[in-house]
């Protein structure tokens, strides 16, 4: 799929499984690691929460993506950035039949900047448009699973 001059890009997540709930992941993109690999756990009572809990790496990417678009957008206004700090909350709550559901994100951007006669107003009025997870998950996005059962 073309995007507007751009090609499809596939972006993976392998995932082996250490423990209890706990997992080792390693990020890549187009067959190839990125970064180092992480460790996720789930929260008390089912896991030990010795890594980011799911609910936790959703909001780093939605908080990162939405950083990442504020930061270039001010960039390109020539806008000095001397400090970017943000914090990022998921809520989850139990929904209609009592399974935990994440229901709201709570995302509080500080970019700090020197004066610049308002002209970071555009970029605060367009900065959310270019974050690629945040604008996907508000219009909601197809999960497609299958499960490959191997047998011993």
């Amino acid at each position: 799929m073309e995007m507007k001059g751009q090609k499809e890009r596939r972006f993976t997540v392998r995932l082996q499984h250490l423990d209890k709930y706990r997992f080792q992941s390693q990020a890549g993109e187009d067959g190839n690691d990125h970064g180092v690999p992480f460790v996720s756990d789930e929260p008390d009572p089912v896991g030990d929460a010795s890594g980011p809990a799911t609910p936790s790496m959703l909001g780093a990417a939605i908080g990162h993506c939405l950083s990442a678009s504020l930061l270039e957008c001010l960039r390109r206004a020539r806008i000095p950035v001397s400090k970017f700090e943000a914090d990022v909350e998921s809520v989850v709550q139990p929904n209609e039949d009592g399974l935990p559901r994440i229901t709201e994100v709570l995302v509080h951007l500080q970019p700090t900047i020197s004066p610049d006669g308002n002209r970071h107003g555009r970029c605060a009025d367009i900065f959310e448009n270019y974050c690629t997870v945040s604008s996907s998950i508000k219009r909601g996005i197809a999960v497609n699973v299958d499960v490959d059962w191997q047998l011993d």
